[in-house]
């Protein structure tokens, strides 16, 4: 294929695509996917995040409102159970007017109480009435004392305000489920305690709460911009719906709310807390929910999940905004940049074409760049130095090929003649050499037998003084270890001496400690008399001692626990003094086996050891002198065998290198003749080199 038809070919491909339409296509897919990824993973953190963030505000707002609800209701809790604590206390003494004083101040002082009441057994307050239970509520500035439900017709022994407290405990109050009261257009709801004289019960006191109060907190509570708050009893009836006003009046339940809520109120009402949603009105809403103690009513807060979202669609939009100038800007980057490197390429294609065509008078590459195409630049303008060079000089040589071959031949020819006449001076060389090798190398056999004896004899000699070597270490070690051990014996039967005399005074702080549990047995004798004359006192004061009476009861009683707990500090205090006598006995004993039988032992033990070194040390100095004459031995037959070795290696080297000379001059002889060959040839090639040269176009520079 012709040059101009491969250049044309090469500009159809080129042509398809250029590098700024290949880097656009081949960058902005993945930085579009990145910056989708990351917009749709940064929506998604933020939709979880914002939900839990939701979820944790709505639960702080329940919990608020829930602790303030709970506190209203537990201050009437607190005020009936008062109630029934001093009716219980002074009903026997106390007339009718000076409780209606009482409860008059105390629907006063609590907001929540509308009206209160006690209600007593039959004919316990009154012997004479079966039925006795005033009420007091308050009409306007005054307050009005009922009598209208003391009587069988209402049978306030029926009602579940009562009949709830004859199962309860003196100090409990319940409140019961709210209800709509059609007199006064309010929802309501009792809070009752049972009264106890002693153990028996005597009646209840009921507290009634309008729960207006508890619908205006409610009613000023924003729960973000269009959300809700509601509250339902026990049983999922409305307390107060901000959505429907006569959801209350009317009874309606949670759990039958047309509206939507149903299901979710069903799953409310089976839970003490948690979330759930719903879809009311057109709009999917999220409801938040949690129990209020004791009395179980349920308070909700709803929140659609339009409003909840709108920061999730809000910073979608500005993700999408930001993608959109993302990309925007990485366009006009990967153009301006592929512009750049385009350009440059089409300098270093202009170059490459100019070279592949022979021109080696073009100018150099002019890019300065640091990145790879500035590096193959450079490496274009090196190659195109070096070729011009490696042209130039192949086109001078090529003359100089050319003569030399012929002066070669020459050479040749006379080498040829004068390496004959040295391979047969040779070959008579190396017969001779071959005789005096074998000689040398009998002698250096029965030399190195000689050697090898005296070597063997050497190593039995170090082994035996390496064995000497140890044996006096380890008699070292004995010696030093059994003075140690006799000193460590020595000393610690010191140290346990002066321990035990310190542990013998010690012990007798034992006798102090019994000392004071007397001293405590005393106090506690004391103490039981000074109990014994508390009940007694107690016991003249009649009803107003009984408190006191429990609590000599109770002096008596850990008079009495002292006492025992004293007889058993004794008995351990008589044990432990045993064990210290025993234990001083003991290491009496040991003490002296130490100091009479074991540091005598450790003694011989000692001179034993010094009189294994000295043998040791004996043995030591004989092996010496046998290393020493074997040593010289050693040297001298190192001497001989040397001086064998060295004849024989000698020869050796001498046959082998007369060997090798005549294998050498064999391999230039024939050489010479492969010159011949060589020079002829190289004259063609100088030619043909000639005829490739003068196709390449070159500069006038030397």
């Amino acid at each position: 294929m012709s040059r101009k038809r491969k250049e044309k070919r090469a500009k159809s491909k080129g042509a398809g695509m250029g590098i700024k339409l290949k880097m656009l296509l081949g960058i902005l897919p993945f930085v579009l996917a990145s910056l989708v990824i990351m917009a749709a993973v940064m929506v998604l953190n933020s939709r979880s995040i914002i939900h839990e963030q939701t979820q944790s505000e709505m639960e702080a707002m329940l919990d608020a409102n829930i602790n303030d609800t709970d506190a209203k209701l537990e201050s009437v809790r607190i005020t009936a159970r008062a109630l029934a604590r001093n009716v219980g206390a002074s009903y026997k003494l106390t007339d009718i007017k000076t409780y209606a004083k009482i409860f008059e101040d105390t629907i006063s002082d609590n907001e929540l109480i509308s009206g209160s009441g006690v209600w007593f057994e039959p004919n316990v307050y009154d012997p004479d009435q079966k039925y006795y239970g005033p009420y007091w509520y308050k009409d306007g500035d005054d307050f009005v004392e009922d009598w209208e439900y003391s009587n069988a017709d209402y049978d306030y022994f029926s009602q579940e305000y009562y009949t709830d407290t004859t199962s309860m405990s003196a100090g409990e109050a319940s409140i019961t489920d709210p209800y709509y009261d059609e007199a006064s257009g309010t929802i309501m709801a009792s809070c009752s305690a049972p009264i106890y004289d002693g153990g028996t019960y005597i009646g209840c006191i009921t507290c009634d709460m309008t729960l207006d109060i508890i619908e205006e907190s409610m009613s000023g509570i924003t729960v973000g911009e269009t959300g809700a708050i509601m509250m339902t009893a026990s049983d999922g009836t409305y307390i107060y719906s901000p959505n429907d006003p006569d959801a209350a009046a009317s009874g309606l339940k949670i759990t039958e709310d047309p509206s939507g809520i149903a299901e979710a109120g069903a799953q409310m009402m089976s839970s003490e807390s948690g979330i759930t949603s719903f879809t009311g009105g057109g709009k999917e809403c999220n409801l938040y929910y949690a129990t209020i103690p004791e009395v179980n009513w349920k308070l909700a807060l709803v929140m659609p999940l339009d409003e909840i979202n709108a920061p999730v669609r809000h910073m979608t939009m500005i993700s999408l905004i930001i993608c959109v100038i993302a990309i925007i800007i990485c366009v006009i980057v990967i153009f301006v940049q592929a512009s750049g490197i385009a350009k440059a390429m089409q300098q270093v294609r202009k170059f490459a074409k100019d070279l592949a065509g022979g021109d080696f008078t073009v100018d150099k590459i002019a890019i300065n760049r640091k990145d790879e195409i500035g590096q193959m630049s450079d490496s274009l303008n090196e190659m195109y130095e070096n070729n011009s060079d490696v042209i130039r000089n192949i086109s001078i040589g090529s003359g100089k090929v050319n003569s030399s071959s012929n002066q070669l031949d020459e050479v040749a020819d006379s080498l040829s003649t004068q390496f004959a006449n040295i391979q047969n001076s040779m070959v008579r060389v190396n017969d001779a050499m071959t005789n005096t090798g074998a000689a040398t190398e009998q002698v250096s056999a029965s030399a190195n037998e000689v050697n090898a004896s005296v070597m063997r004899l050497a190593e039995e000699t170090e082994k035996t003084a390496e064995e000497v070597e140890k044996i006096q270490a380890r008699a070292a070690e004995i010696v030093k270890n059994s003075k140690q051990s006799s000193d460590n014996a020595i000393a610690i039967a010191n140290q346990r001496g002066r321990e035990l005399k310190e542990a013998s005074e010690k012990a007798k702080v034992v006798e102090e400690i019994g000392t004071l549990a007397d001293s405590i047995a005393d106090i506690a004798s004391q103490i039981n008399l000074l109990s014994l004359n508390a009940s007694i006192e107690a016991a003249r004061a009649g009803e107003h001692g009984k408190g006191f009476a429990v609590v000599a009861s109770e002096i008596n009683n850990l008079a009495m626990e002292t006492k025992e707990a004293v007889d058993k500090i004794q008995e351990t205090i008589n044990a432990i003094q045993e064990a210290f006598t025993s234990l001083d006995e003991s290491s009496g004993q040991l003490l002296a086996f130490v100091q009479e039988t074991v540091t005598p032992d450790y003694d011989n033990f000692i001179e034993i050891g010094k009189q294994y070194g000295e043998d040791a040390q004996s043995f030591g100095r004989m092996s010496e002198q046998v290393a020493e004459m074997v040593e010289y031995i050693k040297e001298s037959m190192d001497q001989v065998n040397a001086a064998v070795a060295s004849i024989a290696e000698s020869a050796t080297e001498t046959a082998s290198s007369s060997s090798e000379v005549t294998e050498t001059v064999n391999e230039v002889s024939d050489m010479v003749d492969d010159v011949s060959t060589m020079a002829e040839e190289q004259k063609t090639v100088s030619d043909d080199l000639s005829n490739i040269v003068s196709q390449f176009t070159l500069s006038d520079q030397e």
